[in-house]
């Protein structure tokens, strides 16, 4: 269970494919600082619930179409997949731990108690808080079961692990409440977001025009900027430089390509460009966050 700071691979179709765990125990904690390690997670989804929780300093975590803050000993929860970003709040440092697991760990798909409790999660007929406080009813009922996976991480066994996971479920699942927009009638800017984040990891190799994506979303080029701005609080371009950048990050980390391979399949064809670029967001440049990566054990 590595909780070394490691940023899953976001991959096909906007979905993060990395397998969290093992297939056959698909359960993960993951230590992440930011900026130190990664500036920000872009929009992105994944099959995976995920719980992240507060260390240090203060994190921005956008579910959908909603941003909360989150403060020391808080929790934020994403049910299997909504779409969501992190961030640090503001210029500051922000500690936090990921706790990713599927449902399939806890109940089979067909079994009467995955119908009833975690099926209407899956498949978004109900919902939770985003953010749970420290000091809420909730967030007293729930901290037991989440710092036990996280502080005793190294000792704790399989048994131990999905009993933490049940009653983190079971504490939730009381706490659920009919969602607003159920799968079936979802959210237009939901939608969007979707629709956004899919068409960029088909297409970020190549050039890809604001006409383009407004096109794919059934948008005009200027109500599609303003939506998705008024939405992430971030540019189209922005938030498209961020994702490739962040693709980048991963190959530097996983690949043997050369940084300028490297540029060029992440559609940059400016290499000092592509240079500035991670530099700016990261801190250092590609060749050293490279070899930093390879002395991060």
């Amino acid at each position: 269970m590595s909780i070394r700071p490691d940023a899953p691979a976001i991959l096909s179709d906007g979905q993060e494919v990395k397998v969290h765990g093992s297939e056959a125990f698909p359960f993960a904690v993951y230590r992440g600082i930011m900026p130190t390690f990664i500036p920000a997670y872009p929009l992105h989804y994944h099959e995976e619930m995920e719980l992240i929780c507060c260390e240090a300093g203060c994190g921005s975590i956008t579910i959908d179409r909603k941003t909360v803050p989150l403060q020391p000993g808080e929790v934020a929860v994403i049910l299997p997949g909504q779409i969501h970003a992190i961030a640090a709040e503001g210029n500051g440092m922000f500690s936090y731990y990921n706790i990713l697991f599927r449902f399939s760990l806890l109940e089979l798909p067909d079994s009467e108690t995955y119908r009833r409790f975690l099926a209407p999660l899956a498949d978004g007929s109900m919902e939770v808080p985003a953010r749970i406080q420290k000091d809420s009813p909730l967030g007293r009922e729930l901290s037991e079961n989440v710092w036990m996976l996280i502080e005793k991480r190294k000792e704790n066994t399989a048994l131990r692990i999905k009993a933490c996971l049940y009653g983190v479920m079971d504490t939730l699942c009381k706490a659920a409440t009919p969602a607003r927009h159920p799968t079936g009638g979802e959210h237009r800017d939901t939608r969007l977001l979707r629709q956004t984040v899919q068409y960029v990891d088909r297409h970020y190799p190549e050039k890809i025009t604001v006409a383009a994506i407004s096109a794919e979303c059934g948008y005009s080029s200027s109500h599609f900027m303003k939506r998705f701005h008024d939405l992430t609080g971030t540019s189209f371009a922005q938030y498209l430089i961020h994702f490739r950048l962040e693709k980048a990050a991963v190959l530097l980390r996983g690949s043997r390509y050369t940084v300028l391979e490297i540029a060029a399949r992440c559609g940059f064809d400016n290499a000092s460009y592509f240079t500035r670029a991670f530099t700016r967001q990261y801190g250092v440049s590609p060749t050293v966050y490279r070899r930093n990566d390879k002395t991060d054990v």
